[in-house]
């Protein structure tokens, strides 16, 4: 149990914990968020702006995907679980092909179409990324990947409050 929870740092905390820390710096950095110096003003700022209808305009896309995902922990692991599944169906759509010329040939409205398709799926799959990654990994012990989880998403976005807010990089 005790490797499963160094696996599960390593694979779901430090992702989570890097992504978290980039998302909250970066929103911070670029005023997206409002003023938030803990944790809880950190929650209360995303759902905010999770529920205001003109976040799209006001972020970048990858703020404004995170938020649609609901901000926050849910969020992040969100996003993280999107990238997962969008990249792995690109690689097949372009792996699918023999050359250049195989995929400029193949380039058609129905595959374009496909990819829309598959990228709403995508989508879907990321809003339920609980059952995906519970499917996905193969434990007993798979309370301990959330919390892993849940740990590094906590480390990184109090690193971020604290570097975005001019204190240093004590965490505790």
């Amino acid at each position: 149990m005790v490797q499963e929870f160094f696996v599960a740092l390593f694979k779901a905390g430090l992702p989570v914990g890097l992504a978290g820390y980039a998302l909250v710096w970066w929103a911070m950095k670029q005023d997206y968020l409002g003023p938030a110096s803990s944790m809880k003003e950190l929650e209360k700022e995303a759902k905010r702006l999770a529920k205001d209808k003109e976040t799209d305009s006001r972020t970048d896309p990858l703020h404004s995907k995170w938020m649609k995902f609901g901000g926050g922990f849910y969020g992040v692991v969100g996003l993280l679980t999107y990238a997962v599944v969008e990249l792995a169906e690109i690689r097949d759509f372009f792996t699918q092909f023999e050359s250049i010329g195989a995929l400029i040939a193949g380039i058609s409205i129905e595959s374009l179409i496909g990819l829309f398709i598959g990228a709403l799926m995508n989508f879907i799959v990321a809003i339920a990324w609980p059952a995906y990654w519970i499917s996905d990994i193969r434990s007993d012990y798979i309370w301990i990947w959330f919390l892993a989880a849940y740990a590094g998403y906590w480390a990184g976005t109090r690193l971020a409050l604290k570097h975005a807010n001019g204190q240093g990089a004590d965490i505790i």
